[in-house]
């Protein structure tokens, strides 16, 4: 059988296996496989087949901009493989045709002054950045994108461990950071010690922590879950999710 057909009949034997989608409740059917962190994330779209989740044509299409987004942001830096740099610049022209007042954000600062005043807030804040660095607006348009990608991410990775979509009486909360954030002092540890479980991408011998992975803690019989993820080296996201919001009234000091 080939490639393509083994990869339609999974999809198709998904599909069967989770009829209602994860990302808003499963009030819709399934169509779709959505790989969660996307692939755009890794070097030449290239990531092991693990971790993905239902979705519908709407949240499937609705949320590819997010997925840019993060792809985009969690590759800035100085210090980036030729490879990472490549499929940065593809990137940044398939967002340029998909969402242009994106890149009219980032570009905002693109003077000489204004990027002296970036360069000064960001040394007023403890972050020193290197000589020959560029800087980008984080505006309301990113933050917007980045946020439903910071609860995508959540919601997959509370599908990965609990096997079912999170449905609409559950609440999901999720927050990103970027590098910039932790650049002082670090990721704090005792955050890190909320979650004793690690998880990333294998399939096989193949191992993709050094693009993706994660921290996290769940408690099954009251559906409680957190996490904290790395995305490459430029993007964190912490959320935490809960099968049904009634459990905080009924357990305030638990939960």
């Amino acid at each position: 059988m080939g490639q393509v057909k083994v990869k339609q009949r999974s999809t198709a034997d998904f599909i069967l296996k989770f009829p209602p989608r994860s990302l808003c409740g499963g009030d819709r059917a399934t169509v779709s496989r959505e790989h969660m962190p996307p692939r755009s994330l890794f070097d030449k779209k290239h990531r092991p087949d693990r971790l993905v989740m239902p979705a519908c044509m709407e949240c499937n299409k609705g949320t590819s901009t997010s997925d840019l987004t993060a792809s985009m942001i969690s590759r800035w830096g100085m210090d980036i493989s030729p490879q990472s740099q490549a499929d940065h610049t593809k990137l940044a022209a398939q967002i340029k045709r998909q969402a242009p007042e994106l890149v009219q954000e980032w570009l905002s600062v693109d003077a000489p002054s204004q990027q002296l005043k970036a360069r000064a807030h960001l040394e007023r804040h403890g972050v020193s950045a290197p000589l020959g660095a560029k800087f980008a607006t984080i505006g309301a348009l990113t933050i917007r994108q980045l946020n439903v990608f910071s609860h995508k991410a959540a919601l997959a990775l509370y599908f990965e461990h609990f096997k079912r979509p999170l449905s609409n009486a559950g609440r999901v909360q999720a927050i990103w950071k970027t590098k910039e954030d932790f650049y002082q002092k670090g990721i704090p540890p005792e955050l890190l010690n909320l979650m004793g479980k690690y998880g990333t991408l294998i399939q096989g011998r193949w191992n993709a922590s050094e693009t993706f992975e994660y921290r996290y803690d769940l408690h099954a019989t009251d559906g409680l879950f957190r996490c904290f993820a790395r995305f490459r080296q430029g993007l964190f996201v912490l959320g935490f999710a809960i099968s049904d919001a009634k459990t905080f009234a009924d357990n305030p000091l638990h939960c």
